[in-house]
């Protein structure tokens, strides 16, 4: 077979080689190809590319949401102003809920008409700002709406011309398509919210701003109109630190705060985004905001901007180590073609088939850079390590001899990190599959280019000798590759067993350490902690409870259990318990639950006297609460539309809205929230009374999820790629002896690493989680390299000892290896520069990975071959 492989790759070279303007333009067409796919690429930075779909506990996740509504995803902005309990700041607020609630509630006629003003003005030969804002002076809303829109696309004092006002359309348009979805469930704030008031043995709800018959809101004018608004805000206990905040320093009222809550329809990228355009419009309010959609725009603008730098930065470092390790402009220029054809290509590919750059899968492209530059400096390398016998050949025989030899070396390598890739295509998350399928494209991708493009091109170029001479003015010199190969092997050669002991002692210490990882997955992790996204969420803990939060859906066992006084009391009796000061450590901010209902009605129709803002002793005065309260249930499920997030339709089960941030000094990332759960199941195991039963499920709850396949897939794919290097070698090579040692060096590698993660407490997540494949299919190369120039040498030199061959081989092949590291370490260290904890993390490692394999390919594994005495004679190399 592998007789068969090699003619199939030698009639390819000679192909290439004598045809090579007919591979340089197949290959530019299909570059022209895939270049059109990455005009169609999009970025997917929600949780949901890592979420578990098939797990029966994602599925029970979105039952909820049927049931109860999506009260995991919102946002929220805490709004203050230097005078809060003013008309002016009340109507700029007003303003800002107005131009929100557009994406509420459609409205056909309105939004037909701005549209058909707007072309009308975009007619007249002329316009200013100015004039076309005050065309539409009778509405409010859409001049705010202009001002936006032209605040991105053209300065207000000018004429608007053509080229603005279609720009202008295409805004005014995209907006009118958003709101056709409705995304917008409610909209939860000062300003829209009801209380529940008792009169006359009847129980309604009332607004605590009233709106006038054209359905403006009446605001507060006066300061009696605001003391009694505030009042109104400070008679319910259950709207503190939901609807308003106080300043702790002074107990006053210090910020109100706006929940806009989204219908579960998917994506939330394009609403979240005009709800931050909207906010940020408004200049004169102090508006903090976060929420889990906003999160997933910052990082995918951070993506977008890391995928740019990263890319360009890798290039750069590939320039540099070609420029550094051959000098010459075809050397550097060669690589970087190759290379950019290879991202280009991916990328591509990913945009055609309509698949998604994730967080993970930003890293693709500069990876391929990195891993595709080992291949075009082995090809380089051999071209001119051959450059006298190309000489004596002619060029065409000459380079059919010298790429022939290399190109075999470099599928081989290129085959073993495709298949190493490739063992992350069976991951249970998404994210991951797609990640190792469009790696391991990546890599055959950069194969194939490397082992067509630079032979073609060199068959093109000419063979001159000039460069020659410089090389070998520059080998005269003792240079520090030379010294450093030098080392390794006298260390090889003469104190084997020291080497060994030494890594045997590395070994110890690092598995000793492997025990204190932990695993990570909860997104806001992904950020520096004095990013913006990261303090923003901590004053929004403080202030209103937290960014997000998780359900505990406590069941009563039979349909209407829910209105009965012991289990409303149990469920009140829970809350206590999750909030107070005892229980600091589950980081618990706030808790909202059917029990404010029924604590409201019970102090509504006891004088608003707080005492009895509680749950009544008898359940006929719940059901009574229950039958004589009124309020609308626009979808007639039987429940009113207020208590839709917070009880089934059967009044059956309650749903414990519970909203969480850092409260102590530690972050609540996955290991914490796995202990805050297991202490509220243990909790509610031992205190909930039967037959009352529980389950707790949410966005948190899934981050967990997520976190036990992270660590399924790591052992996964971490003994697959193992298994499937080692049998690649031992099939190519012939030798079993050559299968084996050849993981020796890259199992080293990455228990050392995984070691230093133990030590220095950097978590497993989901780009960290990759370095293993990673290691195992990059690191190989240099393994593979080492074992075939020695199997090369030894069959040049049957009669040499071991320690001659070990040292020809490190003589031959250890500056190449030396050089692939050095440009692998470099381009891997790109990724400290990211803006995303993990990927910096990701980089530093990966650099250490190589430096491992590096260490292991020239030291390690010669010493191993002396100390077992192995000569493989029978081994056949490629």
């Amino acid at each position: 077979m592998k007789r068969e492989n090699g003619n199939v790759m030698n009639a390819y070279i000679r192909f290439i080689i004598k045809r090579p303007l007919i591979t340089l333009g197949v290959f530019t067409a299909i570059t022209l190809f895939f270049a059109s796919g990455t005009l169609k690429l999009q970025f997917d930075t929600t949780v949901e590319a890592f979420l578990p779909k098939q797990d029966s506990e994602y599925q029970f996740y979105n039952q909820v949401k049927e049931i109860y509504g999506d009260t995991d995803t919102y946002i929220i902005l805490a709004i203050a102003h230097d005078n809060l309990w003013s008309p002016g700041a009340f109507t700029e607020m007003d303003h800002l809920l107005s131009d929100i609630e557009e994406y509420q509630h459609y409205d056909e006629t309105r939004e037909r008409g701005r549209l058909d003003r707007l072309n009308n003005f975009s007619l007249k030969e002329t316009i200013t700002y100015e004039e076309l804002c005050d065309g539409f002076k009778n509405d409010p809303g859409f001049t705010r709406f202009l001002s936006r829109a032209m605040g991105q696309i053209h300065k207000p004092d000018e004429i608007v011309n053509k080229r603005a006002f279609r720009r202008l359309n295409k805004l005014a348009v995209a907006a009118r398509d958003l709101k056709k979805l409705e995304m917008i469930d409610r909209i939860i704030s000062p300003f829209t919210s009801k209380d529940i008031i008792g009169e006359n043995d009847a129980l309604e709800t009332v607004s605590l701003i009233k709106k006038d018959v054209r359905g403006n809101r009446i605001l507060p004018r006066s300061t009696e109109d605001f003391q009694a608004f505030q009042k109104m805000l400070q008679r319910n206990p259950a709207f503190e630190r939901s609807l308003y905040s106080r300043d702790p320093a002074t107990g006053q009222i210090s910020d109100l705060g706006f929940v806009i809550r989204f219908r579960p329809v998917g994506h939330y990228d394009a609403i979240a985004r005009e709800i931050l355009n909207i906010s940020d419009s408004y200049k004169n309010l102090k508006i903090i905001p976060q929420g889990q959609p906003l999160i997933y725009i910052w990082t995918n603008n951070y993506v977008q901007r890391d995928l740019f730098n990263l890319l360009s930065l890798a290039m750069l470092v590939s320039i540099i180590v070609c420029t550094m390790n051959f000098g010459s402009i075809r050397s550097t220029s060669l690589p970087l073609v190759c290379l950019g054809m290879a991202s280009c290509w991916v990328l591509g590919l990913m945009g055609h088939l309509g698949f998604k750059i994730t967080t993970i899968g930003m890293s693709i492209p500069p990876l391929m850079i990195v891993v595709g530059s080992s291949y075009s400096i082995h090809i380089l390398n051999q071209y001119y390590t051959d450059f006298d016998m190309i000489s004596r050949k002619g060029k065409i025989e000459g380079l059919y001899e010298s790429m022939g030899h290399i190109g075999h070396t470099v599928f081989l390598a290129g085959l073993t990190t495709l298949v190493s890739f490739l063992t992350l295509a069976n991951h249970q998350l998404s994210a991951m599959r797609e990640w190792g399928i469009f790696s391991a494209a990546g890599v055959l991708f950069a194969i194939f280019i490397s082992v067509s493009v630079i032979p073609a091109s060199l068959a093109l170029m000419p063979h001159r000798k000039g460069f020659l001479k410089l090389k070998k003015e520059k080998s005269s010199k003792k240079e520090t590759a030379d010294i450093i190969i030098s080392w390794m092997t006298k260390a090889a050669v003469h104190h084997p067993k020291k080497v060994l002991a030494v890594v045997a002692v590395l070994l110890c210490l690092s598995l000793l350490e492997i025990s204190k990882i932990k695993i990570e997955t909860e997104f806001l992790q992904n950020f520096k902690e004095t990013d913006p996204i990261r303090t923003s969420e901590k004053i929004i803990g403080e202030k209103f409870g937290g960014r997000w939060g998780f359900n505990i859906l406590i069941d009563s066992g039979t349909p209407g259990g829910v209105k009965s006084s012991r289990f409303l009391n149990a469920v009140a009796d829970f809350r206590t318990w999750l909030e107070s000061d005892a229980n600091k450590d589950l980081n618990v901010g706030r808790t909202d639950g059917f029990t404010d209902f029924i604590e409201t009605m019970h102090m509504a129709m006891n004088n608003d006297a707080p005492a009895f803002f509680a749950i009544p002793e008898s359940n006929a005065d719940i059901r009574d609460y229950l039958e004589i309260f009124t309020d609308d249930d626009d979808n007639s499920d039987g429940r009113p539309d207020s208590f839709e997030s917070y009880v089934d339709a059967k009044f059956q089960t309650c749903n414990v809205l519970t909203r969480i941030y850092q409260k102590e000094d530690y972050l609540v990332g996955t290991f914490e929230l796995k202990r805050i759960f297991k202490k509220i199941s243990d909790h509610l195991g031992k205190t909930l009374p039967p037959p009352y039963t529980f389950r707790i499920t949410g966005h948190p709850a899934m981050v967990i999820k997520t976190a036990g396949y992270i660590a399924d897939g790591q052992i996964q794919s971490l003994w697959q790629s193992w298994v499937v290097v080692g049998l690649a070698i031992l099939i190519l090579v012939r030798s079993f002896i050559a299968g084996f040692l050849a993981l020796i060096p890259l199992s080293v590698a990455f228990i050392i690493n995984f070691g230093i993660m133990g030590l220095f407490g950097i978590r497993l997540d989901v780009a960290t989680s990759v370095i293993a494949a990673i290691t195992i299919g990059i690191g190989d190369d240099n393994t593979i390299h080492f074992i075939n120039t020695y199997i090369y040498q030894r069959k040049k030199n049957l009669n040499a000892t071991i320690d001659q061959i070990i040292t020809a081989t490190l003589a031959s092949s250890g500056k190449a290896i030396i050089f692939t590291s050095l440009a692998l370490m470099a381009g891997f260290s790109i990724f400290m520069f990211s803006s995303f904890r993990p990927v910096i993390l990701f980089g530093f490692l990966m650099a250490v990975a190589i430096t491992a394999t590096n260490v292991g390919a020239l030291l390690v594994l010669p010493a191993i071959i002396k100390v077992a005495g192995l000569d493989f004679k029978k081994a056949e190399g490629l």
